[in-house]
């Protein structure tokens, strides 16, 4: 019985540690963003938004929808992160491409990132 108790445990923490590093990547946390919000993915935005954004997002998720519809492709790469204490800026290039066009268009954002209950989440007032 005891045995069993610890291979748990030891299952648990694995589960835990491995869930807890990739939300606390702030480089991971902005490009998941990003990918999301190109794909017009409001289920996938949630959790990487601060709390207190979630609220906004319901307002602009027929915007998404129509984001949904284009079937947009987007390659995102962070170029740069700086990170000071518990914010973060993270420098994001997307090369988007739009069903039936040909040459891909790129854009540059700026995603700031803080922490909020221990997790790396965008802060998407201060985003540009």
């Amino acid at each position: 019985m005891k045995k069993l108790i610890v291979v748990v445990l030891i299952l648990v923490m694995l589960v835990v540690s491995c869930g807890t590093k990739a939300s606390n990547d702030p480089k991971e946390v902005a490009k998941q963003f990003v990918e999301a919000s190109f794909k017009g993915d409001a289920e996938a935005i949630k959790p990487l938004i601060k709390k207190s954004e979630l609220e906004g997002l319901k307002a602009t998720e027929d915007d998404l929808k129509v984001i949904k519809d284009m079937n947009l492709q987007a390659e995102v790469t962070v170029d740069s992160l700086k990170e000071e204490g518990e914010e973060a800026d993270a420098e994001v290039t997307v090369k988007l491409t739009v069903e039936g066009m040909d040459n891909p268009k790129e854009q540059k954002m700026n995603i700031h990132l803080i922490i909020e209950d221990g997790k790396w989440v965008v802060d998407m007032l201060h985003s540009k």
